[in-house]
């Protein structure tokens, strides 16, 4: 219908709503700006490749219910309190280690995009589900510890989060030039 009134360039983010409306901002800026349709997109795979999402979990039981985790996994770790810590590859969500408590699972994602991050200018979202208040508190905390350009705090998307469950938290992460 806007075939000759609209040029649409698709392009995956590869993320969740977060980071894919930072993309845009930052299309619509370059855009702007002047620069050319493939520089953006370049811009864009760019940024794709140099982005860091880390999560944890309160619980797996919502991932067991989508059939993510097996029965017995989710029934160990809500009863040793593990917290699973989760990373964004090549759009899929992947385990990559296991802490004990809330706050070491917490602590654990902060050091993880504080690896990816350094001391480099980034911008960050903050994600949760359902859970505002410890939210805020890990957002003032990446808010002190990391060189923010610009520091958000949002919902996670609606389809990860059906699968992650509340109380589920993470980082977005990308350094900028």
């Amino acid at each position: 219908m806007v075939r000759n009134e609209i040029n649409v360039f698709p392009f995956d983010s590869e993320a969740g709503s977060a980071i894919l409306a930072m993309m845009c901002r930052e299309a619509r800026l370059l855009d702007w700006a002047g620069i050319s349709v493939q520089d953006i997109l370049t811009k864009l795979e760019t940024l794709r490749e140099r982005l860091t999402v880390v999560f944890t979990l309160d619980t797996l039981n919502f991932a067991r219910m989508k059939g993510r985790v097996k029965a017995l996994q989710t029934a160990l770790t809500s009863v040793l309190n593990i917290k699973p810590i989760v990373i964004l590859r090549d759009g899929l969500l992947q385990m990559v280690d296991k802490v004990r408590t809330r706050q070491r699972a917490i602590d654990q994602i902060i050091n993880y995009a504080s690896n990816r991050g350094g001391n480099l200018p980034v911008n960050v979202a903050i994600v949760h589900v359902a859970d505002p208040q410890m939210a805020g508190w890990l957002m003032d905390k990446v808010g002190r510890l990391f060189n923010c350009r610009e520091l958000v705090l949002t919902d996670l998307s609606i389809p990860v989060a059906a699968n992650l469950g509340p109380g589920a938290a993470g980082i977005m992460i990308y350094p900028v030039d």
